[in-house]
């Protein structure tokens, strides 16, 4: 009778939970955490339950309490950086392995845009040469999107065809058609086909079977001006900065044809110098030579030490890559 008169005493004292939620396997990836809990003893409040009775709510605001760590746990998205690879026309994400490799990034935080999912058809590489750019981009954005429900440190790296992508999605969330994407903040184009002009007409029939046209990427039918009832912008300018997108631009200008021409305004952009002649020389002297060295200008800026050094320490810090090595450094 004693013990069960020292129970009731014991449970009619108010309690204050302490909660410790931590992941069942101690790094963050377990789908339900594991809750251990204790107590300790406090005095009784003025707003507490009246002396000798049970404090029935007291159950029901531990169940709750627990209840709202759990969901703020699982809603807890991943901080890891995460890559999002864009490939360009006829390309494929194996595009970007050198790059992945000098920057030593973990394969298990890689996720490859896959221009197949746009035809539904054939591989991303087939698709890459026929869908296009804009419904890339929305396919695209759409990705980003779902992915950015479990993480949220989100890099996307372009090359060619794959920038115009890039630069097409993120000035549609720049115009305000799309709201922001919580957790994506940055994104490096490499030798992006987004020019204007004749620069930007020759690439918008690159690709094709003609000869010597046929080494000129295809931009999908993109178009870096848009027009409106209010005039016409470049959406190039400012890349990225209503979107909240950290955007650095890295061309080769001995390519010609392959990138886009100046530096627009408000966008960060580097060139790379790889000591050959440009393509511009070898076009007046054979123009399939200038062909070949343009297309091998393109893809200098996949395979080179100081564009992945560049890209890492956007990874880390957007916005922290102050240029690339100058050849005298190299």
């Amino acid at each position: 009778m004693i013990w069960a008169l020292a129970a009731v005493a014991v449970m009619s004292v108010p309690t204050i939970g302490v909660t410790e939620v931590s992941p069942g396997d101690a790094i963050g990836l377990a789908p339900n955490p594991v809750v251990r809990s204790g107590t300790s003893s406090a005095g009784a409040s003025s707003h507490g339950s009246p002396s000798g009775m049970f404090p029935v709510s007291l159950p029901f605001a531990g169940v709750a309490v627990l209840s709202a760590a759990s969901l703020v746990y699982t809603r807890r998205r991943n901080d890891e950086p995460l890559l999002v690879l864009v490939h360009g026309d006829g390309g494929s994400a194996e595009d970007f392995d050198y790059l992945i490799d000098e920057m030593n990034v973990d394969p298990t935080r890689i996720v490859s845009f896959d221009y197949s999912d746009v035809s539904g058809v054939g591989s991303s590489t087939s698709s890459s040469r026929t869908v296009s750019t804009a419904s890339a981009a929305d396919a695209l954005d759409a990705l980003l999107r779902d992915l950015a429900e479990q993480n949220s440190n989100i890099y996307s790296i372009h090359h060619s065809r794959g920038g115009a992508v890039g630069v097409e999605m993120i000035a549609n969330i720049d115009e305000g058609s799309r709201p922001p994407i919580d957790g994506y903040r940055g994104a490096s184009l490499l030798d992006p086909a987004i020019a204007s002009g004749f620069i930007g007409e020759l690439q918008s029939i690159g690709g094709s079977s003609i000869p010597l046209l046929d080494r000129i990427p295809d931009d999908g039918g993109f178009n870096p001006i848009r027009c409106g009832l209010d005039g016409c912008r470049d959406v190039r300018e400012h890349l990225g900065h209503n979107a909240g997108v950290e955007v650095v631009a890295i061309k080769n200008p001995d390519a010609v044809v392959t990138n886009f021409e100046g530096a627009p305004e408000g966008l960060r952009t580097f060139e790379l110098v790889d000591n050959k002649p440009s393509a511009l020389w070898y076009f007046l002297v054979n123009p399939i030579f200038g062909a070949m060295r343009s297309s091998e200008a393109h893809g200098s800026v996949l395979a080179d030490e100081h564009v992945a050094a560049c890209i890492a320490a956007e990874i880390d810090e957007p916005g922290s890559c102050i240029g690339l090595a100058t050849p005298a450094s190299r």
